[in-house]
């Protein structure tokens, strides 16, 4: 933690669900503003890329327009979800869309979950907390494009979920960490699984949000976008590395939730819930824009429908994520 993000989550904090998107768009700008200028960008290095050469893991990155960089790991990260919130507060206010007041509430709600952990764990009851300050708000907001392009939703709804998956990867690993170094501590443990629970209802949002156009708009310039000659074949939202990550990270945890507590294992039960909603989502989506007859990109020439496919992937995550019982 530094000084400057704690100025920067001083300035967001305050916003309640009541507040516009508007008022909160506001907010973020001025809280982008107390933070450094991003680092440069970072390369992958020549382990990550044989570690799993078929996800082409910078092809993924570069058409989702994700980039990746190093630097204090705390301000880049509270950069990140701000970055990303900006852009999809300004989208939704200058293009609009169909997204249910529900979906809307889950992003915002995902968002802010991660602002008040931030500063719960880093902030409160340090000298940061007594020295921040945050910035006012801009009065009038500017927003940016009005054409509605359904591949910038796309992206730009990928790019939310994202900085979802990367909260929850920092989220998950506080789980581990408090599991791990005190295992009484189950008011801790409950109260990171709740904020990674809404998390994941956050991330199934997003992806309603990126999808939040026509079947036809999807046709004729989103999937087009992502197969060959403009990218190579097989590509998929699988190759997202910090997907991996987190996977990986539950499946450490796994063993760490049975516990003799039952509000632990019921609350991690109420995160693989909102695990299977998020999967449930993908499927909505992919099945809208014909996935339920098509094959999937990654496996082109195949009978099997993508939705299947997404199927499977679910039933097998969920069941790896589930702890053994006797």
């Amino acid at each position: 933690m530094n000084q400057r993000t704690a100025d920067a989550l001083r300035t967001v904090i305050g916003i309640s669900p009541q507040d516009s998107d508007r008022c909160a768009l506001a907010a973020v700008g001025a809280a982008l503003g107390c933070l450094a200028p991003p680092a440069a960008a970072a390369r992958y290095t020549d382990a990550e890329r044989k570690n799993l050469p078929e996800d082409l893991y910078e092809e993924h990155d570069l058409f989702f327009g994700a980039i990746r960089v190093t630097g204090n790991p705390v301000e880049t990260f509270t950069r990140t979800m701000l970055e990303a919130l900006r852009s999809q507060l300004d989208d939704a206010l200058s293009v609009g869309g169909s997204l249910s007041s529900g979906d809307r509430a889950q992003l915002r709600d995902a968002f802010w979950t991660t602002f008040h952990l931030l500063w719960r764990i880093g902030v409160a009851g340090t000298p940061f907390e007594y020295a921040a300050r945050g910035r006012p708000w801009g009065t009038d907001p500017q927003t940016g494009r009005a054409d509605g392009a359904p591949l910038i939703r796309w992206r730009l709804g990928h790019q939310v979920f994202f900085a979802l998956i990367q909260a929850l990867v920092v989220t998950v690993g506080c789980l581990e960490d408090c599991l791990t170094e005190d295992a009484d501590d189950v008011d801790g443990a409950c109260r990171l699984l709740e904020d990674a629970t809404v998390l994941m209802t956050g991330s199934g949002a997003s992806l309603r949000y990126a999808g939040d156009f026509t079947r036809s708009h999807y046709a004729d310039a989103v999937r087009p976008a992502m197969m060959p000659p403009r990218i190579n074949a097989k590509f998929s939202g699988l190759q997202l590395r910090d997907h991996r990550v987190l996977l990986k990270l539950i499946h450490r945890v796994k063993p760490l939730v049975e516990s003799p507590a039952p509000a632990v294992e019921k609350s991690y039960g109420l995160l693989l819930d909102a695990m299977a909603a998020a999967y449930a989502a993908h499927i909505s989506v992919c099945s809208r824009f014909g996935g339920d007859r098509e094959p999937s990109l990654r496996t082109p020439g195949s009978r099997v429908p993508a939705v299947e496919v997404l199927q499977r992937f679910r039933d097998r995550r969920l069941g790896s994520a589930t702890p053994d019982r006797p």
